[in-house]
């Protein structure tokens, strides 16, 4: 049976970034809940992947340097991040050209504040994974909801109810944990890592005031890329370094990753609830420990497990609270 995605606007606050699809059909059968949660695994991974790359070319970049005499530049972040929609956006453009009526947009505003809060949360995050460990990096980036729901409250009027606030309390103490200098995990880094959770919360809430829109999910993911491409483009021209061959081979793998891992979201978010998906998205943390122990040799310290034990269980309290939406427009933005 075919389905027909349709974005409409979602009754809570998403658990993760791009998990803004709500879309009619979803199944709730057994094989399509299985099929849900595979397709939610593969994302995960496509995404941890895409951090561990960004950290990767980083790393070998500084590697390089050293051993050339510094005759191998490193490549910027808004670089790495221009590339990162530069790719995505080219892969979406075939969808796009197949159906010239996604190019229509409903609110082209709200495309550039979601994009703002977007490429700030990923350049961000990039930066991050390249002075701390990835796991710590991936547990500091589920507080993202939490952000998100105070900025929901401040601009779309939502109601929190107690125990989000309480859940919002437990993770970002684990996250104040993670950051407390150590060995592995510098403050500043985990600070930075902080604060890309605060833009990607803001861009969830963007995600939602663009799902009160007609546009369908193609469209939203085409204009998000190409509208990232063109203000990382414009950040980037002051500090920019022509790639090598191998950076430039990475700097594909990254874009080429974030639209697997968009696609692999969307083929999940059509077969079941957002609130389903959500508990297999956080083994992200899983895959970015062995990534980050078998690769990069980081091993998680005590108190950065704790810290990542807290926010987890922020997370569970958050996607656990199923009271209806009591959310209160104070005005149509």
């Amino acid at each position: 049976m075919s389905m027909v995605a349709r974005i409409s606007p979602p009754n809570e606050t998403k658990n993760f970034g791009e998990y803004y699809m709500t879309v009619s059909g979803v199944s709730s059968s057994g094989q399509g809940l299985l099929r849900a949660g595979l397709w939610t695994l593969c994302g995960a991974l496509f995404f941890s992947l895409m951090n561990a790359t960004a950290k990767y070319l980083s790393l070998l970049d500084h590697q390089t340097a050293l051993a050339t005499g510094s005759t191998v530049q490193i490549i910027p972040v808004l670089e790495v991040t221009f590339a990162r929609y530069a790719v995505a956006g080219l892969l979406m453009l075939p969808f796009v050209i197949a159906n010239p009526s996604r190019l229509q947009v409903s609110s082209p505003t709200r495309y550039l504040a979601r994009t703002v809060a977007g490429l700030s949360g990923i350049a961000l995050m990039f930066t991050a994974v390249q002075t701390i460990p990835l796991a710590s990096a991936t547990a500091i980036g589920f507080t993202s909801p939490i952000f998100a729901m105070m900025f929901a409250a401040l601009l779309l009027g939502e109601r929190i109810f107690k125990v989000r606030w309480i859940a919002a309390v437990i993770g970002l103490s684990g996250a104040l944990i993670i950051a407390s200098p150590g060995p592995t995990v510098l403050a500043s880094g985990a600070l930075i890592a902080l604060a890309a959770a605060a833009f990607m919360g803001a861009e969830i809430v963007g995600v939602k005031w663009l799902a009160q829109t007609a546009d369908g999910a193609i469209t939203i993911l085409f204009y998000s890329n190409v509208a990232g491409l063109i203000l990382s483009g414009v950040a980037m021209l002051t500090d920019f370094v022509w790639p090598t061959f191998e950076q430039s081979l990475l700097l594909t793998l990254i874009g080429t990753l974030a639209i697997a891992g968009q696609t692999c979201i969307i083929r999940a978010a059509r077969l079941s609830e957002a609130s389903f998906l959500a508990p297999f998205f956080y083994i992200s943390l899983l895959y970015a420990a062995v990534i980050g122990y078998v690769v990069f040799d980081e091993v998680i310290t005590i108190p950065v497990a704790i810290g990542c034990f807290a926010i987890l269980t922020s997370a569970v309290l958050m996607m656990n609270d199923r009271r209806p939406d009591c959310s209160r427009r104070r005005k149509n933005i």
